[in-house]
């Protein structure tokens, strides 16, 4: 499939008549918990541009929140996506297994820096990665406590939302969190001697107990 021309072409307001009836079919189906950021409705995306269904072409700065990160619909992607497909789709790694996953977790422990030994294990999402680490830390420590950053983004699970600093939206009125959560600030100053300092952040609803 070729790729979209690679530049901003704005063909209409934004949103677009298209998108905007798109938008009345998604308020009436989905739940409204599910945020949006720009409100259009993609056709197709290829390297840094997604299209709308209006035909805008726009820079996607993004990147799916930094997962194609290779650009969209990138040619070798696509080629070994099909390839997979035509072999199977899914099986659950842990009930039947491919060698694929271990190739992945191979090529993971050989760029990781360090000449200790490696394992790897790989999950779906984000916050399900997150979860397992704090397992196994608290395995291997055989502690409780976990202890995270002022500002900082974890996920939406219950222990990943009790680590995410940030109430509104991903906090607000979703207690009682996860115990055994403790917050340090954030290193705030930046760069150089005579540069600011931001105040603090406002405290949060209580995660330690």
């Amino acid at each position: 499939m070729a790729q979209p021309t690679q530049q901003r072409i704005i063909k209409t307001a934004l949103p677009g008549p298209r998108s905007v009836e798109l938008q009345a079919t998604r308020d009436s189906n989905l739940a409204g918990g599910l945020g949006k950021t720009l409100p259009i409705f993609v056709e197709e995306a290829g390297g840094a541009i997604i299209v709308d269904v209006d035909g805008n072409h726009l820079i996607d700065l993004a990147s799916g929140i930094a997962v194609t990160s290779v650009g969209a619909s990138h040619p070798r992607v696509v080629a070994r996506i099909q390839e997979q497909a035509e072999k199977f789709t899914h099986t659950c790694f842990l009930v039947t297994q491919y060698d694929v996953f271990t190739e992945v977790a191979a090529a993971l422990n050989r760029i990781t820096p360090g000449d200790h030994a490696k394992k790897t294990a790989l999950f779906s999402t984000g916050a399900e990665a997150v979860e397992n680490a704090i397992k196994i830390a608290r395995v291997a420590t055989g502690r409780q406590a976990v202890v995270v950053l002022g500002h900082a983004y974890h996920g939406r699970s219950l222990l990943t939302m009790s680590m995410t600093a940030k109430n509104v939206p991903y906090k607000e009125g979703f207690g009682p969190f996860a115990p055994e959560v403790y917050r340090a600030p954030s290193p705030t100053r930046t760069a150089g001697p005579a540069a600011p300092t931001r105040p603090p952040p406002k405290a949060s609803t209580p995660c330690a107990s």
